[in-house]
């Protein structure tokens, strides 16, 4: 990293570990503190399925998104976290890999329209992460 700059550290980091995700009980109570504590603006985004998708946003630009587990039937069970997302070429052909060398599928994969194709991956070691690769 000695000869890279921090902007093209921030440009080459957020190109790989490209997406965040907050996990708590309620989405309001997440939203008030980031909005408040850490100066996050909010957004929300209608889906195709009728949810809305809510977002701690930073320049008016989504930078995470925000999850309510109680307010989910399928999460009731998710404990508090941050999920990170790793940018891939190809999500299905990167899971096999992960799983022949001793990862673990989680969920999915999936697609999710007009956001892209993911899967959560737990590696070797018990961590988890979330393969993605964007829709066009």
């Amino acid at each position: 990293m000695a000869t890279e700059t921090m902007e093209q550290h921030a440009l080459n980091t957020g190109r790989t570990f490209c997406w965040h995700e907050l996990y708590g009980p309620t989405s309001q109570t997440l939203v008030d503190f980031y909005t408040k504590a850490l100066d996050f603006g909010t957004q929300t985004v209608p889906m195709e399925d009728g949810t809305n998708y809510r977002m701690l946003t930073k320049n008016g630009e989504g930078v995470a998104g925000v999850w309510g587990t109680s307010e989910n039937e399928q999460m009731k069970d998710v404990p508090p976290h941050w999920a990170t997302f790793l940018a891939v070429d190809d999500v299905d052909a990167r899971l096999e890999k992960c799983k022949e060398l001793g990862g673990r599928l989680h969920a999915g994969p999936m697609d999710v329209a007009k956001v892209g194709r993911m899967a959560l991956i737990q590696d070797p070691g018990g961590a988890f992460i979330w393969l993605y690769k964007p829709a066009m």
